[in-house]
Formats: structure tokens, sequence, C-alpha cells
């Protein structure tokens, strides 16, 4: 047991691993923006856009459409709201990844800064089902600007605010860990690597 307590590399694991565990901590899976209770609500054409802030820094890792029939695929796009700019943008189909009610489209990460407004907009197309939201849940680093509509047939960033919810577009995010915890995570690897350095040298 003595050994134990005294053995240079046990503590160096320790410290390493209570160092890093605010990086760890934020190592979870994916996260679903909204969450909403749906109605089928017949049919129509526009764009539904959902604007949001978040709260903290995230990184949009797929986009979404809710799981409606496809016939067709429905495009979604991610937006920047203050200078209209498209993000990124995907068309979603009947074989892409279904998780809670929506189908997902994995894209290459985009980073959304904490405090600036965005929007994720997705096509209805008249052929496949139209829903409303009854209720809406939102993710906690986010939040819940509005929904606003057009009637184009192709993706843009509708500008006309309306009370219900039509669904639509979905997105999932991880939290962009804070520079302490990858500081943390950084320190306690040093740290490790520092008392096996001086194990192997007092070995020689």
């Amino acid at each position: 047991m003595k050994k134990l307590v005294n053995n240079p590399t046990i503590w160096a694991v320790v410290i390493a691993i209570g160092l890093s565990t605010g990086i760890l901590s934020v190592a979870k899976a994916d996260t679903i923006a909204f969450s909403p209770t749906l109605s089928l609500n017949g049919s129509g054409v526009g764009n539904d856009g959902f604007f949001f802030t978040p709260t903290t820094a995230i990184s949009v890792t797929s986009l979404g459409y809710v799981d409606c029939g496809f016939s067709v695929g429905h495009d979604v796009g991610l937006y920047d709201v203050s200078t209209s700019t498209l993000l990124w943008s995907t068309t979603v189909t009947g074989s892409s990844t279904l998780d809670s009610g929506f189908r997902y489209d994995l894209i290459t990460p985009v980073s959304l800064t904490a405090g600036n407004e965005y929007a994720v907009v997705g096509t209805q197309v008249t052929a496949d089902s139209n829903w409303t939201a009854g209720s809406l849940g939102v993710a906690a680093e986010i939040t819940f600007n509005g929904y606003f509509y057009d009637y184009n047939p192709t993706l843009d960033l509708p500008a006309t605010p309306y009370g219900t919810a039509y669904f639509g577009p979905n997105f999932q995010y991880v939290v962009v860990p804070e520079p302490t915890s990858v500081g943390c995570f950084l320190l306690g690897l040093g740290v490790f690597v520092c008392f096996q350095r001086l194990k192997v040298g007092r070995q020689i």
C-alpha cells in the first residue's frame, strides 16, 4: 500500500484525471435544438425559419427536417441573421438518420458565437405533410427568438413572423469547451508527461 501511495506515476494519473474533468464533462452526445409537440396540419409550400441566439458558443453538427414522409428531399439551411449569410445547407431525405421524429444529415461542424442571432430554415413542399407545434421545447444553450415564414419554393431566409410554428427544420449541436477546460486538460497531460520523464530519468 505504501508503494502505491508513493508511486509518482499513480499520482500523475490521478492529477491528470482531476484536472481534465472539465473538458471530459463537455464531451456529451449531440444536443437536439428544438423538441416540439407536433400536430398534422395539411400541406403547403414555403420556408419555415426558427430564429435563435446561442447563450454560449456552440458547434452545429447536423441539420435536420421533421419526418414528414419525404416524397422528395427538403432543403435545410443555417443562416447568420445579421448578414443574411447562408453558413451551410443540405438536402434531407427519407434515408437520412432518424432521431426523435426528425431526420438529420451530418455536416462539417459550424461554430456559432454566443449572443449572435442565427436561423435554421427548411423548405416545405406540397407533397409532404405539414406540422404545427402545440408546444416547443428549446435546448438550454439557445434562446428561441421566433418563427418566420415565406411562400418561396426555394431555400431562403424568411422575414415574416408568425405566432404558430410550422415544422420544419431542426439541428443538433455540441457545446464548444471553455478555454479554461482545455487548459486544465493540457495541464493535466503535461503533469503526467513530466512525472513519466522523471521516472525514466531515475531508472537510467
